[in-house]
């Protein structure tokens, strides 16, 4: 969730394990969007930020969200997923969405490590906090 059309553009990049013998790199829209119905893997499922309200409540099936900037993390009162994963960028001053996070973190759920837990390290300037959700 966030900027549908950034995430959009970032699916058509390439993705290839460093040395791996693969005979070719393959879409990230393959791995996360596959077209195939038969495809035994997860049901990513996309939402603009400026179109969330429209969708909530979020299908009980969903295991875990990623908010993607302020604009989709001002609805994380609404998620009702095991896991909430909440990407905020660092170079905007504007300290509210990370207010948010860590009221809601500290009074419905319990911390995951990013590294530990999803083995992903946030780029520079980016921050992400992850915990579960009681529902």
């Amino acid at each position: 969730m966030g900027t549908l059309e950034w995430l959009n553009d970032d699916f058509g990049a390439y993705l290839a394990q460093d040395g791996c013998t693969v005979s070719a790199p393959d879409e990230i829209a393959a791995l996360l969007l596959p077209k195939d119905e038969r495809v035994p893997t997860w049901s990513t499922r996309l939402y603009a930020s400026a179109s969330l309200a429209e969708v909530l409540p979020l299908p009980k099936e969903i295991d875990a969200v990623v908010l993607d900037g302020s604009g989709a993390i001002k609805y994380l009162a609404e998620m009702e997923a095991p896991i909430v994963v909440c990407v905020l960028d660092r170079s905007v001053a504007d300290e509210t969405a990370a207010e948010i996070i860590v009221q809601l973190r500290n009074t419905r759920g319990e911390p995951v490590s990013i590294r530990d837990t999803l083995g992903w390290t946030p780029p520079i300037g980016v921050e992400a906090l992850a915990f579960t959700v009681a529902l």
